[in-house]
């Protein structure tokens, strides 16, 4: 079976979509599967940097010489199936369409940017005019694809809604995530062994409205001013705190601290495991995931969590982790705050679904379509 998996625009640094993709790449090479990576590559992009027309030629990298990029791949080559890994690369679906009869697969992470595009979240910031057209277009392009998977229940029910004869033609299959419980001693960690051996709580994410990283700050906040011995940092792995994220007292308040707030914003997978399994803690208050792959990693290196009942979270880990309102900032605190003085134990269950099942699932699905 051949199949092309059109993965992502590496300068995006959309992390997980990198490592949805690495995830695919790798491991249909188990199965009698010829998979083929094809992704847009930085033309215009790369004499952009550090300006502000960046973004409008990374479009052009991605809607232009891509499509030209497409054309080509089918003048010489035929494909079983084709496998759109993140739905927001969904435009080249009509492209795709006129070129080949081979079905296509897309992959739906989330509908946030489409539902935020809608004014559907009232936190969210407004989204621009040439997102929404963006996003406008994504949706319509949606409609192209044969069959739609999605991380989690709560994205398929946002599919529907959207896309109603999905509902016949879609299904869930979640992320996989790596056990991991115990270190490789080939391989050395580039973080602060000072940090390593500090109370620290964490935090993964981006600075996304949705990641609710402000809960995070006001948390922390809290455990420093109720409670001075039981935590000494908070861990960011991700972008540098930015100016939405802080609101007066907050901003005053970090910025006096700010020797208590450790930023980490490019990690290996090897030092994001070692920082999971030094954690004492993660905090995790999304207002809304697609899967939400931080708890799911911090279940699989014995690190507890705090979080909320969004994405694929609650479905996978029931009662394995602790759930907070994200909108409720005390019960947050209090809930935080009560998860680091428990002491007890808590039992991590092996049912967390793995890269080799999730592989798995796809190279069964891809023989299913295509028969």
């Amino acid at each position: 079976m051949k199949v092309l998996l059109v993965t992502n625009y590496k300068e995006d640094q959309q992390n997980s979509m990198i490592r949805f993709g690495n995830l695919l790449v790798s491991g249909l090479t188990n199965y009698d599967i010829v998979a083929s990576e094809v992704f847009p590559q930085s033309k215009m992009e790369r004499f952009c940097r550090g300006t502000k027309f960046k973004k409008w030629a990374g479009y052009i990298d991605k809607y232009f010489f891509f499509q030209k990029k497409i054309d080509s791949l089918f003048n010489s080559n035929s494909y079983d199936l084709i496998h759109i890994i993140d739905h927001s690369n969904s435009v080249y679906l009509p492209q795709l369409s006129r070129l080949t009869k081979a079905p296509k697969i897309t992959t739906c992470h989330d509908l946030i940017a489409i539902r935020t595009a809608h004014d559907e979240f009232p936190l969210a910031p407004q989204t621009s005019y040439s997102g929404k057209r963006l996003q406008k277009w994504i949706e319509k392009s949606l409609k192209y694809s044969d069959f739609h998977v999605c991380d989690s229940i709560q994205t398929r029910s946002d599919l529907i809604k959207r896309i109603p004869k999905s509902r016949t033609r879609s299904k869930v299959i979640h992320l996989g995530v790596e056990k991991s419980n115990a270190q490789n001693s080939d391989q050395t960690t580039s973080l602060s062994g000072n940090l390593l051996t500090k109370n620290y709580v964490l935090h993964v994410g981006s600075d996304a409205w949705y990641k609710n990283r402000k809960g995070v700050l006001k948390s922390f906040k809290f455990l420093c001013e109720t409670d001075k011995e039981i935590i000494e940092k908070l861990v960011l792995v991700g972008p540098k705190i930015q100016t939405h994220e802080l609101d007066a007292e907050l901003d005053k308040w970090v910025k006096k601290n700010h020797d208590k707030i450790c930023i980490v914003p490019n990690v290996s997978e090897y030092d994001l495991r070692s920082l999971y399994q030094n954690a004492k803690l993660l905090i995790f208050p999304s207002f809304i995931e697609g899967f939400g792959w931080p708890p799911l990693e911090a279940h699989a290196n014995n690190c507890p969590s705090v979080t909320t009942k969004t994405g694929a979270i609650f479905e996978i880990l029931k009662d394995s982790a602790s759930y907070a309102n994200p909108n409720n900032q005390k019960e947050l605190n209090h809930l935080v705050q009560t998860s680091l003085l428990n002491t007890h134990k808590r039992r991590f269950d092996e049912s967390l679904p793995t890269n080799d099942g999730c592989a798995n699932k796809y190279a069964n699905l891809y023989g299913k379509i295509i028969l």
